[in-house]
This record gives C-alpha cells, sequence and structure tokens, in this order.
C-alpha cells in the first residue's frame, strides 16, 4: 500500500461496534496521537457515556484505553513501537530537566509547568552545563534540538506548539510529570535531591510515559 492510499485509508471514519456511528478518523486511533484531552474533537465522545463502547472496539484493535481523572484519556498498547525509545527517553529527560530547574527556583512545579506560553528560548535545558551534559547524551546540543522534541511531544498529544517557538503544555503532560516526580528523591534523604550543579536527571521508568 502507497502512502497515498494510506493517507486515503487513515481519513476514513471508523465505526464503533457498540455504537454504530462513524466518529473517530483513523488516523487518531493509531500511534500519532494516543492523548487526548479538552480541545480535540474526539474528547467529547471518548470521555462520555460511551466510553466503555470505545473501550472495547480500541480493544479490537489491541489498544487499551484509559480515562484519567485529571482530564485527558490515551491508549496504550503492548507492543507500543515508542515504549522504551530514544524519543520518549528524550520526553522523560526534558521533563526531568524543567522539573529539577524549577524545583531549584523554589516555585510550584505544576503551576510553572502548567502556566501558558512558555518560550523555548526562556526554558532552562541549554543554560547549565549540567543540563547540556545530560541532554548530549540523547542527542539534543541545540535550540533546534529542543524543538524537534517539542514537535514530537505536540504529535503524541502532550503540547501544542506554535510557528514562533512557543509552546503550552496539556493535561496528558501529568503522564510524563508523573514519571519524574516518582523518581525524584526523597528531599530528606542525605544523599537526595540532586541539582543543576551536577545530579543527572532521572531516566529510569521511561516506558510508563509510552505504555
Amino acid at each position: 500500500m502507497d502512502s497515498k492510499d494510506r493517507h486515503r485509508r487513515d481519513a476514513i471514519p471508523v465505526p464503533c461496534p457498540s455504537c454504530g456511528e462513524a466518529r473517530l478518523p483513523l488516523r487518531n486511533l493509531g500511534s500519532v496521537r494516543r492523548h487526548w484531552c479538552f480541545g480535540d474533537p474526539e474528547y467529547a465522545d471518548l470521555s462520555g457515556e460511551r466510553f466503555e463502547d470505545y473501550k472495547a472496539f480500541f480493544a479490537q484493535l489491541e489498544l487499551t484505553l484509559h480515562r484519567d481523572s485529571r482530564g485527558f484519556i490515551f491508549s496504550t498498547s503492548d507492543d507500543d513501537d515508542y515504549k522504551g525509545s530514544d524519543q520518549i527517553t528524550r520526553f522523560v529527560i526534558f521533563t526531568a530537566i524543567w522539573v529539577d530547574a524549577v524545583a531549584d527556583a523554589g516555585d510550584d512545579i505544576g503551576q510553572t509547568l502548567f502556566a501558558p506560553d512558555h518560550s523555548v528560548a526562556d526554558l532552562p535545558h541549554l543554560h547549565a552545563d549540567a543540563y547540556r551534559r545530560n541532554l548530549a547524551e540523547v542527542g539534543v546540543n541545540t535550540t533546534t534540538d529542543l524543538l524537534t522534541v517539542l514537535r514530537g511531544m505536540e504529535r503524541l498529544g502532550f503540547l501544542v506548539l506554535d510557528t514562533e517557538g512557543r509552546f503550552t503544555v496539556r493535561e496528558p503532560f501529568h503522564r510524563l510529570l508523573d514519571v519524574c516526580l516518582n523518581a525524584r528523591p526523597n528531599p530528606n534523604d542525605e544523599q537526595g535531591a540532586g541539582s543543576s550543579e551536577g545530579a543527572s536527571p532521572v531516566t529510569r521508568d521511561v516506558g510508563e510515559a509510552s505504555s
């Protein structure tokens, strides 16, 4: 099947067998975007009274549909090509660095990260030697590389990015934030939390953000 045929196939709405209605384009059920929240045209249907019907439908596609109480829906697969991939590792390291910098500044992590309209130029990621070393390990060295990471996150529904290098994270970003916060050392531990002077952001549990 060539790319044109695949594009036409992906544009065909797929009926939910329990609902009997064609609602969701097939392209939105696959690996290109697996997170939906308020503002997405699919979200009202997926999060509504037919959630269990859609969940059964997704199961036929070998996907598991989840509803998070923080206001988003996402699908997972045991055969997920993204799980533990270099791309997801970059997402987690990006988030861990951001969390580390905000915590070091004494600011509220949730309020800061979920504030609207961040500028890529203002991010801390390339402004500290330790952060630059962490990013270099996964091939991120420039602002252009950071934008590539953000575009990947946008494709999976974690944020929205404009053409001016400004972005706003969406509710599904909680999944990446959860991985980083759950892995942060206990501040009461004498060998605990690191800072931009030397600690490396966590990279374990990467699969949690993509599975």
